[in-house]
């Protein structure tokens, strides 16, 4: 599979974060608008990726599992996958296409450099990520929003230590697992950069529990069919 290319990531990127730790802290569901219909016709075996002439392609990964994290919406402030504060996650919903894939609910960690001044992120320091929970497999049920409880606990933590000035936050992906199709709704304008465009990382094979990854492949125009419920500590 294709790397991701730099400029176009590392844009994306910049902007997913800045919005995610913008986010208002009131808001009850995060993740997706859940608007969009599930209408990848694709498992972990492929991916869409920016094509070398230009346009976007399908292209195989050889990968039976994948780990996919929503990366919000460009210029908007609605919250995405990044915890707000330390708690609880209690609730998820997952919209399926036809033919769901299994999933597992996964807890990315990610962190960033922070300021010995104003003790505020130092912008372009932010790194992701290391899996640090994986949950057990269920199916989706096809063609519905599925929502399951659970009860997993999230940090955001500032570490304001002098020899260690580190902000740690989780975030909330999908891993999917075998056959299947995945949750995933394709807008018409799949690789533009646009406002509104979703953002959508995806990792190849699944991550792995205190397994670092830093190859994640990212694209806007797809919207990952996933929100979550969290309560605070």
């Amino acid at each position: 599979m294709p790397r991701p290319r730099p400029v176009f990531v590392a844009l994306l990127l910049a902007a997913a974060v800045t919005l995610a730790l913008a986010a208002p802290a009131s808001a009850r569901w995060y993740g997706s608008t859940m608007q969009g219909t599930a209408n990848a016709t694709y498992g972990c075996e492929s991916a869409l990726i920016l094509g070398a002439l230009g346009g976007v392609e399908l292209a195989p990964t050889n990968q039976r599992s994948c780990t996919y994290r929503h990366g919000g919406y460009l210029n908007s402030l609605r919250p995405t996958s990044i915890v707000p504060a330390s708690g609880r996650v209690t609730r998820i919903q997952v919209k399926s296409g036809p033919s769901p894939a299994r999933l597992r609910l996964t807890v990315l960690t990610g962190s960033s450099r922070v300021s010995t001044f104003n003790g505020e992120d130092l912008p372009g320091t932010y790194t992701c990520c290391t899996a640090r929970y994986v949950g057990p497999a269920f199916r989706p049920k096809a063609n519905a929003t599925t929502t399951l409880r659970v009860d997993v606990p999230v940090q955001n933590v500032v570490s304001k230590a002098i020899q260690n000035r580190i902000h740690s936050s989780d975030g909330l992906a999908l891993s999917a697992v075998g056959p299947g199709t995945l949750p995933l709704h394709l807008t018409p304008a799949v690789g533009e950069i646009a406002t509104g465009a979703p953002l959508l990382t995806g990792f190849f094979p699944m991550t792995a529990v205190g397994e670092p990854r830093v190859d994640g492949y990212t694209m806007a125009g797809i919207d990952l069919l996933f929100r979550w419920d969290f309560q605070r500590r």
